[in-house]
């Protein structure tokens, strides 16, 4: 760029006074060109290279959504509905799982929950025995705790006579023990139901996580979009701990919301703000520039981070200086074919010396035009 201001320079310093002689040449014109003219070009170029940012690596991203069977068992696929690259609508069929172990799983726990409901109630009538026992006890305390009163009262004037007595007193303390063991056994009894319950409550969470893996062996389409790089097949195990993907599901888009994101260097990526100006070009439509807007910056990249462990860092900064992602939504894209991982190059305009962006906006067309032949 900086060849191409200077030529055109040079050239209007010869129209001007050597081919039309405009003006006449003298030496303090001469110096004043030589040093004011190179001064001016250098700093239009500084100022457009810093004030308006622009990146060789812009590329346009599609959303995408893992396939996951979210199913505890591994188990394997019975049937395939899709055709891979094809699009499909939300809720349609993707690919079935065989439900026969998680069928036998699912009604394993439902004989579970029913026998966890049988013991709820068996306990609950031991309960209810052991109440009644307490309450025998305690009229057997009651009485022989009468007795006990009347026949101390008549020992003394030998009614009764002292083995009697003791008789009593010996029937009024296994009374009073049947009423301690009688509790006890009420205390026990109620423990029975509480762990009754939480056992039947255990089954019934088992129950639902069974009939939820059940309902799960058919895997839907997530929303609007397609399969691409369909590898599965029948047969092929799914599902199990670990839960790892089997397809990738392409959301479909309107291509007016088609999102390209470019990565600038850090020198002038902090004067990227959201809602500025930007163009970008694409390899896929050469000669053409698309017009966008700054949606987000991305302020952190992977060279930014430490994890956690039991080793120091060695080496804090290593490799390339990073460069920061910014995303930029194109405004013309409708109707037209923007594939996920298209390439191009883009450019931010900002705010400061407007003018100083004209440079790049024609390195840019330039470049577009390129494309037609590398």
């Amino acid at each position: 760029m900086m060849w191409l201001l200077g030529g055109a320079y040079c050239l209007v310093i010869w129209l001007v006074f050597a081919k039309w002689r405009l003006l006449r040449l003298s030496l303090p014109i001469a110096l004043l060109l030589a040093s004011i003219g190179p001064l001016l070009i250098v700093s239009w170029l500084f100022c457009a290279q810093y004030y308006h940012p622009y990146s060789n690596s812009a590329i346009a991203f599609d959303r995408t959504i893992l396939i996951v069977p979210q199913i505890s068992k591994r188990v394997p696929v019975t049937s395939i509905n899709v055709k891979p690259n094809t699009l499909i609508k939300k809720g349609e069929t993707l690919f079935e799982l065989d439900r026969a172990p998680l069928q036998a799983d699912a009604d394993n726990a439902a004989a579970a929950v029913n026998e966890a409901r049988a013991q709820v109630d068996v306990s609950e009538a031991a309960v209810v025995t052991a109440q009644a026992t307490v309450k025998r006890a305690r009229a057997d305390l009651a009485y022989y705790t009468n007795k006990r009163k009347r026949d101390a009262d008549l020992v003394k004037t030998n009614v009764v006579s002292q083995e009697e007595f003791e008789q009593t007193l010996a029937t009024y303390q296994q009374a009073a023990s049947g009423l301690d063991e009688a509790l006890a056994a009420e205390r026990q009894a109620k423990l029975g139901v509480d762990l009754a319950n939480t056992r039947l409550r255990e089954a019934e969470v088992n129950l639902k996580d069974a009939q939820y893996d059940l309902e799960q062996t058919t895997v839907i389409a997530p929303t609007d979009g397609y399969v691409t790089n369909q590898q599965l097949r029948v047969g092929s195990p799914a599902g199990g701990l670990g839960f790892r993907p089997v397809m990738t599901f392409i959301e479909s888009q309107p291509e007016e919301d088609r999102v390209v994101v470019a990565t600038f260097g850090q020198k002038n990526f902090l004067l990227i703000e959201p809602g500025q100006y930007a163009e970008v070009i694409l390899k896929g439509y050469p000669g053409r520039v698309f017009h966008g807007e700054v949606l987000e910056t991305i302020e952190i990249v992977g060279q930014g981070q430490l994890l956690p462990g039991g080793d120091l860092p060695e080496q804090i900064a290593s490799g390339l200086p990073a460069r920061f992602a910014v995303k930029i939504k194109l405004n013309d894209t409708a109707g037209l074919r923007v594939p996920g991982g298209s390439r191009g190059q883009a450019a931010v305009y900002t705010d400061n010396v407007q003018v100083a962006g004209i440079p790049i906006m024609f390195v840019l067309r330039a470049n577009g035009w390129l494309n037609y032949l590398l």
